[in-house]
């Protein structure tokens, strides 16, 4: 015997459904900033680092 269907708002799941995959969109933006920011700053740190030897920081 099938349970009938809770009376759901579709078009407020809709909504919350657009806002969550906007949401989402921004916080990859964001991450993918991060990652390239991290990037520059580890290889910046990398290439002023006083413990390396220069040949390694020349590319």
């Amino acid at each position: 015997m099938e349970k009938p269907l809770a009376n759901v708002d579709l078009a407020l799941l809709a909504q919350q459904n657009a806002e969550i995959l906007e949401e989402l969109r921004a916080l990859r933006r964001e991450v993918t900033e991060l990652k390239e920011q991290s990037g520059r700053t580890l290889d910046f740190e990398r290439r002023n680092d006083p413990r390396r030897p220069n040949s390694l920081t020349q590319r």
